[in-house]
């Protein structure tokens, strides 16, 4: 008799307290010029963003490049929008040995001139994988607030 195998989920949650209207704080997720500056794990990455139709059923799809010249794609599609207060999309890198979809949700939280952000991944097949996600939205948000900070 074989073994049943089980399926673990890892969640990541991150918080973020920016010195910036939530509004601005939502186009910075919904705009593919805003996007494509801070959406990356470091500085030395340059992003495109290929798609972005900000809706439900609405699909996305971002380019990280690295120095070296690999390219990192990750994309999905949005299951839920409500604006200027959460995003929540599905989440899968392509060209990954691990073809498993996750799922982001980013809520904003009004505090008059600051937004707090709050970004939770779920899904995450491993706690290896929950940690390299971590070290990349730690990067992604660091951007994120010092393109907000100006």
């Amino acid at each position: 008799m074989a073994l049943a195998e089980t399926t673990r989920d890892f969640t990541l949650t991150l918080n973020r307290s920016l010195n910036a209207p939530r509004e601005q704080v939502y186009q910075a997720w919904t705009d593919v010029e805003a996007l494509s500056r801070w959406f990356a794990p470091t500085d030395e990455y340059t992003t495109r963003v290929t798609e972005l139709d900000v809706r439900e059923g609405g699909r996305y799809r971002i380019e990280m490049h690295t120095p070296e010249g690999e390219i990192h794609t990750v994309g999905g599609e949005y299951v839920s929008i409500a604006p200027p207060e959460k995003l929540v999309f599905t989440w899968s890198w392509e060209h990954s040995e691990d073809p498993a979809e996750m799922l982001v949700t980013v809520e904003l939280v009004d505090n008059g001139d600051t937004t707090e952000l709050i970004l939770t991944h779920d899904r995450l097949p491993d706690e290896h994988l929950r940690d390299l996600h971590n070290e990349g939205w730690e990067g992604c948000l660091g951007r994120l607030v010092k393109m907000l900070n100006g």
